[in-house]
């Protein structure tokens, strides 16, 4: 028969052609059930039943007397190595009362049938469809990247639902200098996201300079023009990075599950305190624990006269921001708290020049972009 043929082609394949098993069964059955189709009937259908899914040669083939699912499978050049063998689905079309087509579904025993258990192994009929289903979480390779004061840094392959713990766990956990209070935890998708909305905020703010342009060409512009050209060349520079804020506890707790591609870095205890924004020099310091956020500001030269007081902000190390009406940024005799690592942010005073009213979100992306950038650079 035509499945034994085939099958025998298949244990026998030409030397440097082991996959090529589809298309070499298909230069021959094609043909063939072109010349079945042609001679089919309103009474007699065409002798032929399909496999698709997780076989070596998907595809239509002739019905053959007894033909039943084992010897489809065969005919489509056996199961691949992602096929799932326990069950298959076995789809079948039957003309119902007023001559409209019904389809019925059954399911097949697959281990039993390739085991030769005949009940299991069902006849076919003309047009039957059998689909080979794929292991579940066969394509699911999923790698994450450790690296700084990790004990064995490097790539990791993980399981889905597995934690950020259990992976620092088989990488050796952190060794004696690291500062997890400060990791820094890169998603992916996260960065898609970031990306997203930073293209999206540049074009309207684009399109609302245009807008304010053409509204202020008679009093020869405005500092709000210039001021908003500033920000918009650094927006459409901005690189995302994708930062998840973390902080210690999710390094020895299951909370933060993995996804593929992420990355955690892991600095050594930092011991500068950084400043940057309206300032007349942006720089970083070495951290005194007796001086305040002020202090650090008066180092740096002072604030700048486009300076907003009011919202002067820190970012920690690992990326989480504290506000001033937030209750932990004071410490005794009201002093702003300030740890290693920190970055203060001291922003532009948006209000003074009159902006669009999303100008200070536009500030406040492009500040913390630096910040991720530069936090992820220093592993580099």
């Amino acid at each position: 028969t035509l499945a034994s043929e085939l099958l025998a082609e298949h244990e026998h394949p030409v030397p440097g052609d082991q996959f090529d098993v589809c298309g070499r069964r298909q230069r021959v059955v094609t043909p063939i059930v072109e010349e079945l189709q042609r001679q089919a009937t309103h009474e007699h259908p065409a002798l032929q039943v399909q496999i698709g899914g997780n076989v070596r040669a998907p595809g239509i083939y002739p019905l053959e007397p007894e033909m039943r699912v084992s010897d489809l499978i065969r005919a489509g050049g056996g199961l691949a190595e992602e096929a799932y063998s326990l069950e298959a689905e076995l789809a079948r079309y039957s003309i119902g009362s007023g001559e409209v087509r019904v389809t019925e579904t059954r399911v097949v025993d697959l281990s039993r049938s390739l085991a030769g258990v005949h009940e299991a192994d069902l006849l076919l009929s003309a047009y039957d469809y059998v689909r080979i289903n794929r292991k579940p979480e066969w394509n699911t390779t999923w790698t994450v990247t450790l690296d700084g004061e990790v004990r064995f840094p490097g790539e990791y392959r993980v399981s889905r639902g597995e934690s950020l713990r259990q992976v620092l766990e088989r990488a050796g956990g952190l060794t004696e200098v690291a500062y997890p209070e400060g990791s820094v935890f890169l998603r992916e998708r996260l960065k898609e996201q970031e990306q997203e909305q930073i293209q999206m905020l540049a074009r309207r703010m684009e399109s609302d300079l245009t807008t304010m342009s053409l509204q202020m060409a008679e009093t020869g512009g405005s500092d709000a023009l210039t001021t908003g050209r500033e920000l918009l060349n650094q927006l459409r520079t901005t690189e995302a990075t994708g930062r998840l804020v973390i902080d210690a506890s999710h390094l020895t707790s299951d909370e933060l599950e993995l996804r593929d591609g992420d990355t955690l870095l892991v600095p050594k205890r930092p011991q500068v305190v950084t400043v940057l924004g309206e300032i007349q020099r942006n720089t970083s310091h070495l951290y005194d624990e007796r001086l305040s956020r002020d202090d650090y500001i008066s180092l740096s030269g002072g604030l700048t006269r486009r300076a907003d007081k009011r919202r002067i902000y820190v970012v920690r190390a690992n990326g989480s921001v504290i506000a001033k009406r937030d209750s932990k940024w004071l410490g005794r005799g009201k002093r702003f708290e300030i740890r290693p690592g920190d970055t203060i942010v001291v922003p532009l005073d948006t209000d003074s020049v009159r902006p669009l009213t999303f100008w200070s979100s536009v500030t406040q992306i492009l500040y913390q972009g630096a910040i991720a950038i530069a936090a992820v650079r220093s592993f580099e």
